[in-house]
């Protein structure tokens, strides 16, 4: 009788230990999955870290390009390239105002052309030293300004033409431009690579404060160049980070942190680094109406599908 009773204990606790285990082993994946891609994140991160680090020293020897060495252009130049800033040549507007593509005799290229807002800047002083902190950037996964113009009331700034539209083409909508896993992966590093410049070796560094798939313009070759620094904050990012009284930014990529406190650091331009990176994995907008309300931003719709 009792070894019956033994028997039967025995196997209710074997049968009670494999469904347990059944189980527990998909919650042991996911974790595992979860917390592998965590430290792969992290590993790549501090490898960036490091080589931004390293080369930090020979920025200034490297990078410099005082203001002489951009073109300054006359506006009646840029009326001309612009065709009268007709309807044809515009190609979008932004934070510091209106985009023309647009080509001057002298350079025999096409560029493209920024019209500033009267309020962009409160004087010519301010606008050239935001020309002083432009010249000094030169990175390949940044867009390059190439000439300028103060005349009068008008404040313009000259890039390079990045002739294959923006990261949001290819990413989200229906008509999304096609992308192979390759190229997801080179305009991540690109983006990666672009921001740790503006952060470590730039000096004073820039946070951009505007990250955004719209802001990331692809070349010829499919690297990305990030644009639009009409929303820069410029200063020492070593230790410290800036209190603003105007949050600035484009919702649904504006680190929560930053909302929340007005401290800007280089961390907001990582938050939405990352949210970037899971619309190049998922090709799915920031904000989506069709989902529920408690998912309706993308980092919650991923919290759950990993669940």
């Amino acid at each position: 009788m009792k070894r019956r009773y033994l028997s039967q204990e025995a196997s209710s606790f074997a049968s009670a230990t494999e469904h347990q285990k059944g189980h527990g082993g998909f919650q042991v994946l996911t974790v595992c999955i979860v917390v592998g891609a965590s430290l792969v994140g992290l590993l790549l991160g501090f490898l960036l870290l490091l080589k931004c680090m390293k080369r930090k020293k020979l920025f200034k020897k490297s990078v410099c390009c005082p203001v002489t060495e951009l073109r300054q252009y006359r506006f009646s130049q840029v009326e001309k390239a612009t065709d009268s800033f007709s309807e044809e040549r515009l190609m979008g507007s932004g934070a510091f105002g209106k985009v023309y593509k647009g080509e001057f005799d002298e350079d025999k290229r096409t560029l493209a052309i920024k019209i500033a807002h009267s309020e962009s800047f409160v004087s010519a002083v301010e606008f050239k030293n935001e020309i002083e902190l432009l010249s000094r950037v030169r990175h390949k996964n940044l867009v390059g300004l190439v000439g300028y113009c103060i005349e009068a009331s008008q404040k313009v700034l000259v890039y390079e033409y990045v002739s294959n539209g923006s990261l949001l083409e290819y990413i989200v909508g229906r008509e999304r431009r096609p992308l192979t896993w390759q190229q997801r992966l080179n305009i991540a590093i690109g983006i990666a690579r672009g921001l740790a410049y503006l952060h470590q070796e730039v000096s004073p560094g820039i946070i951009h404060r505007d990250v955004k798939p719209s802001n990331i313009l692809i070349d010829d070759e499919f690297e990305p160049k990030i644009s639009d620094f009409g929303l820069v904050k410029k200063g020492p990012l070593d230790d410290t980070s800036y209190v603003i009284t105007q949050v600035k930014g484009t919702p649904g990529y504006m680190d929560p942190a930053y909302c929340s406190t007005c401290h800007l650091t280089p961390s907001s331009d990582v938050y939405s680094f990352g949210v970037i990176l899971l619309q190049l994995v998922s090709a799915c907008p920031v904000l989506d109406h069709t989902r529920r309300q408690s998912h309706y931003h993308i980092t919650d719709w991923v919290t759950l599908k990993s669940l």
